[in-house]
């Protein structure tokens, strides 16, 4: 330590003020490093609260139509039987809203059928209305689960690497306890819903009764979202900022490198998968679609790349072909089914 103090003393004094500064400069980018990693964090994974469906100002065309057609669906969905149901997970009270198939109405196949409808990030359970709707019109029921992090469950954060898929299977064995307990399910997700769902369709505790998993718009993995949502920022300033933002994932969302993706877990699919994905999405690139339909494992998979659709707003711009196309792929999965069975 002396003959370092010497060292030092010995240097001139213009080099030790060069050496102080670059030390300050390096310090200051390391914290500017952190608190961008920890903003990309709470940007991600901060809980999101009960939402009404006043569309923000100035929004395109596209999306404000959506906007009032999810409104229009959402009021006329309330007034249809329903149930409020809750479980608790891990401490965590969770949330789903039950519609019960209508009387009257043709069934799939003569069968009893549910369909899981899965929202997206940081949005509400009912903002998928019109797919709720679609299904009820086809004599499904339908079970809308909020997920960890959203109003009206619990949770603080977000599960953006959607590592509690498992919460899916959970809501699905309460419904099949049911009087009415249907004789298939199909998942349904639309971005991080869609995300899930991809992570459910590998899973080794698929229930056997799910036939076919519908995924809109969902992401291959979490670190390849985040790398696609700062690409305009220079590399020297994007890469620490991401690991930074992985080590709070992993801090404070238990999340490790060895945990499975959308894209690892649809390679073990089996079940039928169908991936559906808006051209013109800028949010979640349309090449992870190929990139997870190519990757996908089940013996009856389908992508369909919807043209001038933006992102989560393929059924806007698809209107009836989106349902009929939907229901062509669970027919499929259907005939598949209980032609194994």
């Amino acid at each position: 330590m002396t003959q370092l103090t010497v060292v030092i003393d010995a240097l001139p004094f213009g080099i030790m003020t060069m050496i102080y500064l670059a030390a300050g400069l390096l310090l200051a980018f390391v914290a500017f490093e952190i608190y961008l990693g920890w903003s990309f964090f709470r940007y991600a994974s901060k809980r999101a609260e009960a939402q009404d469906f006043t569309p923000p100002a100035n929004l395109p065309p596209q999306q404000l139509d959506w906007y009032k057609t999810v409104a229009v669906a959402k009021e006329r969905l309330l007034l249809q039987a329903h149930e409020e149901w809750e479980m608790e997970r891990d401490g965590l009270i969770l949330k789903g809203l039950f519609f019960p198939s209508r009387p009257g109405v043709a069934r799939p196949w003569g069968r009893r059928a549910c369909a899981v409808v899965v929202h997206g990030w940081r949005d509400v359970r009912l903002s998928r209305a019109p797919d709720v709707q679609m299904y009820l019109d086809q004599g499904f029921s339908v079970f809308l689960p909020s997920l960890r992090g959203h109003a009206p469950s619990g949770g603080r954060r977000i599960d953006i690497g959607c590592q509690r898929r498992k919460d899916l299977f959970a809501w699905m064995e309460i419904i099949r306890e049911r009087s009415d307990n249907p004789d298939f399910f199909v998942l349904d997700g639309l971005s991080m819903g869609a995300a899930n769902a991809l992570m459910a369709s590998g899973d080794q505790e698929l229930p056997r009764k799910l036939v076919a998993v519908i995924a809109d718009c969902g992401y291959s993995s979490l670190v390849a979202q985040g790398k696609w949502m700062v690409r305009g920022m220079k590399p020297v300033i994007r890469y620490p900022a991401l690991c930074f933002a992985t080590t709070f994932f992993y801090l404070f969302m238990g999340y490790s490198r060895k945990d499975p993706t959308p894209l690892t877990q649809v390679a073990r699919a089996k079940v039928p998968v169908m991936i559906i994905h808006g051209k013109e999405d800028l949010f979640v690139p349309a090449s992870m679609a190929e990139e997870l339909y190519q990757a996908c494992g089940s013996p009856l998979k389908e992508l369909w790349y919807v043209e001038g659709a933006k992102h989560a707003l393929s059924f806007s711009v698809a209107g009836d072909l989106y349902r009929n196309r939907k229901m062509a792929f669970i027919d499929r999965a259907l005939g598949a089914s209980y032609k194994e069975g």
